[in-house]
């Protein structure tokens, strides 16, 4: 009896030891961000095998007051820059540089359920009586700013606003609702649309009302393993990490923007990213048509990826 007890002991003691040995880290990040920062942490990893990466994914509007209440996290990483600036002013970050920490952008777009049943082709399309459209929550998640931001540039605001039939606490509700044709359109970033080639239809906004947002990276002020939390942060903001962002239609570089930040250069920056969607739209729903490099640009792997989803699911 005691020689089971204590090898029972010594195993339990050799199981917390190999835990010990390992530093996990807790990334808040923002739900949108989800493909792209799982992509670079299995790049992470396998750099340093010593490191485990584990992510808060959820709306950003909800992480201050997870923060603020429990004062844990290595990094954080929201899915606007008003998020981290919150995070800054309540003293949970104190060495953000804006110019130096951006990951990547944002790009609005408007998406509308497969065939474009109703033949939205620009943003004031989303004021015709009848048209059901997809609203985020300003509260909850970041695109909920941004719609509202967008609408009001417009003049657009009251007339939508009567014509949505949704409040989404995050943006992937607003692609779900699209793709099973539950609203007619919505304006979510670049990155939600990727992942609904198949199911959506893309339809670029003017430059004027093109979002540009910035994604901000962080280290927070209670980190418990701040060395390795900097690794990860270098690896983000490294050319590697760009490259993955941008297979998942994030803009990376510069991105001129006015100071509501809205696309200043008529579209120069970004319109390359719109025809890469387009053309994957249509690479993903035919496969006749040729998918190359020169036609979708970073997002070759996505839409082979969504090719393959599509043979295996029919």
């Amino acid at each position: 009896m005691r020689r089971a007890s204590c090898t029972i002991l010594l195993a339990a003691i050799a199981l917390v030891g190999c835990g010990e040995s390992k530093k996990t880290l807790l990334f808040h990040a923002g739900v949108g961000q989800r493909s792209s920062l799982d992509e670079i942490k299995v790049l992470f990893q396998e750099r340093h095998p010593d490191v485990m990466v584990n992510f808060s994914y959820k709306g950003s509007g909800y992480f201050i007051a997870d923060i603020t209440r429990s004062q844990e996290g290595d990094l954080y990483l929201p899915g606007e820059e008003f998020y981290l600036l919150q995070a800054v002013e309540r003293g949970f970050i104190t060495d953000y540089d804006p110019e130096r920490d951006i990951a990547a952008h944002f790009i609005t777009v408007l998406i509308t359920p497969r065939g474009n049943p109703a033949k939205i082709q620009k943003l004031e399309d989303l004021a015709r009586p009848g048209v059901r459209v997809g609203l985020g929550n300003p509260k909850a998640c970041a695109i909920g700013l941004w719609h509202e931001k967008t609408l009001k540039r417009a003049g657009l605001w009251d007339a939508v606003q009567k014509n949505a039939t949704m409040s989404a606490k995050c943006i992937p509700e607003l692609g779900n609702a699209t793709q099973h044709h539950l609203i007619d359109a919505t304006i979510v970033w670049a990155t939600t649309a990727v992942l609904y080639l198949r199911d959506v239809e893309i339809v670029p906004l003017e430059p004027k009302y093109r979002g540009v947002i910035r994604l901000p990276v962080a280290v927070l002020k209670f980190a418990r393993h701040e060395r390795e939390a900097r690794m990860l942060k270098d690896l983000i903001l490294s050319d590697d990490g760009k490259a993955i962002f941008e297979s998942h239609a994030y803009a990376v570089g510069a991105v001129p923007h006015d100071a509501d930040g809205f696309e200043s250069d008529g579209g120069k920056a970004t319109d390359p990213l719109m025809g890469w969607l387009i053309d994957a739209a249509r690479a993903v729903k035919d496969e006749s048509y040729e998918a190359s490099p020169e036609r979708v640009g970073p997002l070759l792997k996505e839409v082979v990826r969504q090719r393959r989803t599509t043979r295996a699911g029919s």
